[in-house]
């Protein structure tokens, strides 16, 4: 059956060697990252699972450079759709891939492959992304059967200051420090006792981190000149004035392209506000702060306030009218493909987003358009790929402007398909 598939992970103890020792040695060294608790790792031998939070597009790197067995990574098919990039991370680091958000049977088999018969490592997050505010995300619903079906130990990586030293928006890698602290979450004798709710209740515990609360707890900074720069890939709403896709940055402020409302990103990881722009703010703040006092504590509280207000606006401006756009963008490219098969254009042109439709109009009139309601399995690829599925077909929409943001789609497909879900419940 495993060999009957198309494509078969392996795994080059050789090339894994000269990663290790090369770019994760790099990594490690800029990164100043300090592994903790390495001497789990002279008591618990393969097979075994390695689990983590997921703070960073880097934290694979990171964490293989502390352990001492080639680990075999379940990634998102979405990183294997070139020839190249599959042969690197299927034949030579022996990833496995996962359809993103969607559930797929050839991934379990090949991680109960790695485990059982060849007794290796399987590492993979359980929020299946990487975080866009420095919160852990929610786990994904079947990691707890898994760890209960496979029973062998698991491994967690826990990890600390990888998002302050380079989020996940951010190009620039910031002067910081940060940590793994590795230790045994689960044995096979514990798991044979544990019911699959306990499971998954001590799975979020042990993963749940907040780096920016913890950066600023431990009182370290992470200094960069221009720290606040792409933070409009993660941040799409103005607190003062409301508009949607109006913020962009510079340096080490964030600002409103129509209100004049600014903020200073600092080295901790909270916003201070710099202008107060729009008076009519939309944001509940309380007593208003005044300039240079503390405006929110950290990009989180910004992204739980804009997911809020973003569901709000849709149900009182956007389903009342479905063909008015939430979301626009020039110049994008929108691909589709199967699984880790190349991608073929659909065209370029306007992308836009209403509570029915995701429209791309080109030049020459043309148009390709989804229905809302038919796309599952949204996700952000790298920094701002937006990508989703229609069946088992995949689509990818590739921004020309790289401040697009696609997380900002991402969200409003989530929030039209959490309203769409409620009122079928009635």
């Amino acid at each position: 059956m495993i060999s009957a598939r198309r494509y078969s992970p392996t795994n080059s103890y050789f090339f894994t060697w000269i990663l290790r020792h090369s770019y994760g040695a790099l990594m490690r060294k800029r990164y100043k990252a300090e592994g903790i608790g390495l001497e789990v790792f002279d008591r618990v031998k393969p097979p075994f699972i390695l689990v983590g939070n997921h703070s960073t597009l880097l934290d694979p790197f990171l964490t293989n450079f502390f352990v001492p067995h080639p680990i075999h990574w379940v990634s998102s098919d979405g990183n294997m759709r070139s020839p190249i990039m599959r042969f690197l991370l299927i034949k030579l680091v022996g990833s496995i891939p996962k359809s993103k958000a969607i559930p797929d049977i050839e991934t379990v088999n090949w991680m109960v492959e790695f485990i059982r018969k060849r007794k290796g490592v399987v590492g993979f997050y359980p929020e299946g992304q990487s975080s866009w505010n420095g919160e852990t995300l929610p786990v994904l619903g079947s990691t707890a059967k898994l760890i209960r079906l496979l029973k062998v130990p698991v491994i967690l990586a826990q990890s600390r200051g990888a998002y302050m030293t380079k989020p996940r928006w951010s190009h620039f890698r910031r002067e910081g420090r940060m940590e793994i602290e590795f230790s045994e979450l689960f044995s096979p004798e514990a798991l044979k006792e544990m019911g699959i709710k306990d499971i998954d209740e001590t799975l979020k515990t042990a993963i749940n981190h907040e780096d920016p609360a913890w950066a600023q707890s431990a009182k370290i900074v992470f200094k960069h000149p221009r720290r606040a720069e792409s933070l409009e890939l993660a941040i799409f709403a103005c607190p003062a004035c409301g508009t949607l896709h109006s913020i962009a940055s510079k340096d080490e402020k964030v600002f409103c392209k129509r209100c004049g409302f600014s903020a200073e990103y600092g080295e901790e990881g909270s916003l201070k506000l710099l202008e107060s722009g729009d008076s009519s703010t939309p944001f509940d703040f309380g007593v208003k702060p005044a300039s240079g006092e503390l405006l929110f504590e950290s990009v989180k509280t910004w992204d739980l306030w804009q997911k809020s207000y973003l569901k709000q606006i849709i149900l009182r401006d956007f389903l009342t009218d479905p063909e008015r756009p939430i979301f626009s963008d020039e110049k994008v490219t929108l691909l589709r493909g199967k699984r880790m098969d190349t991608m073929i254009s659909e065209g370029k042109g306007r992308l836009s987003l209403s509570s029915r439709f995701l429209l791309l109009q080109q030049p020459d009139g043309k148009e390709v358009k989804i229905e809302v309601a038919d796309i599952d399995g949204t996700g952000v690829l790298k920094w701002n790929f937006l990508e989703f599925y229609v069946g088992k077909t995949a689509y990818r929409a590739r921004f020309y402007d790289k401040t697009a943001s696609g997380y900002k789609y991402a969200m409003a497909l989530e929030a039209l398909a959490a309203l769409r879900k409620a009122a079928q419940n009635g």
